[in-house]
């Protein structure tokens, strides 16, 4: 038996667990620069489409009342950590499948002791965690899935076991189903196949024809046959950092100031993860959306002569690949970089390295530099490179506070002696 754990409306729900007063408010979360909706609440659902630009419906938004929030991800993040904690103490079969779903796997367990597992479990994740979830059960990871889509969308529960209720699947339209992409949901339709039930019904040959063998096993899946179990982890092939900007730039000094910065956030990983770079690229987008405006886009690549997990080195190169892309007379609207070639620290040929003086420096500069971090922000200290105006900085002018990660944010209770009691409220 597989479980598939859901955070409900995750980034909606962070922003209202330390804002008791939006309760039963409307919640729309917008993507970064403020640009569209990526995240409702359930109040919001009826009222704001999903990727809505927002200043299409601005004014809807304030005529219903709906609290708008810019897209606070050190505060999502923070929390999913303590969600897959809590789930991780229950269990060592776990695969995390996103920032707010992960997959268990309850093999060995009866379908009742099941059931009182994920009951126990959701209670826990709510009271140590404050956030709400779904829990779906089904003898395979797509049929979890489609019981955690039962259970939200169509019933409203908080735990639902399909394997006995496989008549749900005629609820779900095809391309609902875990899997089943745009381009396969237009060749299932036209092929008669609207449903997931109707999918599981459908002919394997049928289906390999319309789409692939991936198409079959998500077929199979569906009838209950184990094709794909929990996903082990494995090491990040490559990190990249990029960011719109909010406001479009033409200068080199902005582009290379946002480089520089996208090149520090990448390095944070990098060294989270224990691992040196190998290869770097740097990229430029104008904004597509603009046609009135000349478009231009370009990637630069370098192979390092050695990988590295010097930020000092990074940034250095990243410039130089900036220098060979830029172009004059374009108004960008996004740079990015790429860490690629990711070996761990502990791979590195001893004939790479540097001389064990520069070496020994280096690892002191980086060890105060991420101490600082750790005590005051991620963005306490930066090289200069990154310039200190920063006109490429995204817009988030209704970003909540970063509550569990910031001292300074701390939320404030205030305490007041009730009258005749000792009862603090």
């Amino acid at each position: 038996m597989f479980a598939l754990i859901d955070c409900n409306n995750f980034y909606a729900s962070c922003e209202r667990l330390f804002r008791p007063d939006l309760r039963t408010t409307p919640i729309v979360v917008l993507s970064s620069n403020d640009g569209c909706v990526i995240a409702r609440s359930n109040e919001a659902r009826a009222l704001v489409a999903m990727g809505e630009p927002y200043f299409k419906i601005r004014a809807i938004c304030r005529a219903h009342g709906i609290a708008v929030f810019s897209s606070n991800f050190a505060l999502y993040g923070d929390l999913s950590a303590r969600v897959m904690q809590v789930i991780e103490q229950a269990s060592d079969r776990v695969e995390i499948y996103s920032i707010d779903e992960v997959f268990l796997d309850l093999t060995g367990l009866s379908p009742e002791a099941c059931r009182t597992f994920c009951e126990t479990l959701r209670a826990k994740i709510l009271r140590w965690t404050g956030i709400p979830t779904s829990i779906g059960l089904g003898t395979t990871k797509t049929l979890a899935k489609m019981a955690n889509h039962v259970a939200k969308r169509i019933l409203g529960v908080s735990v639902l076991d399909i394997t006995e209720q496989r008549a749900w699947l005629s609820q779900i339209p095809v391309g609902e189903v875990w899997g089943v992409g745009r381009q396969w949901q237009r060749a299932l339709v036209a092929a008669g196949i609207f449903t997931a039930q109707d999918l599981v019904a459908a002919d394997m040959r049928m289906l390999r024809t319309l789409g692939n063998v991936r198409l079959q096993r998500v077929a199979l899946e569906l009838q209950g046959v184990i094709c794909e179990g929990l996903a082990q982890s494995q090491p990040a092939q490559s990190i990249v950092s990029s960011r719109s900007f909010g406001a479009m730039q033409d200068s080199f000094e902005a582009l290379a100031g946002a480089v520089s910065g996208h090149c520090r956030r990448a390095w944070t990983k990098l060294r989270r993860q224990g691992m040196r770079a190998g290869a770097l690229s740097v990229f430029v987008l104008t904004n597509r959306y603009r046609p009135d405006l000349p478009q231009y886009s370009n990637r630069a690549e370098c192979r390092l002569a050695r990988p590295v997990d010097s930020l000092r080195e990074l940034t250095r190169v990243s410039r130089i690949l900036l220098e060979r892309i830029y172009r004059e007379g374009y108004a960008y609207k996004k740079v990015g970089v790429c860490f690629d070639a990711l070996t761990p620290l502990a791979q590195a040929s001893l004939f790479d390295e540097p001389n064990e003086q520069t070496q020994a420096a280096d690892a002191r500069w980086m060890h105060t530099f991420e101490a600082v971090q750790r005590r005051f922000g991620r963005d306490a200290l930066y090289l200069a490179a990154e310039g200190i105006r920063r006109p490429w900085a995204a817009r988030a002018g209704m970003c909540s506070p970063n509550y569990t990660t910031q001292w300074s944010a701390l939320p404030r209770v205030r305490l007041s002696q009730c009258k005749n009691s000792s009862r603090l409220v």
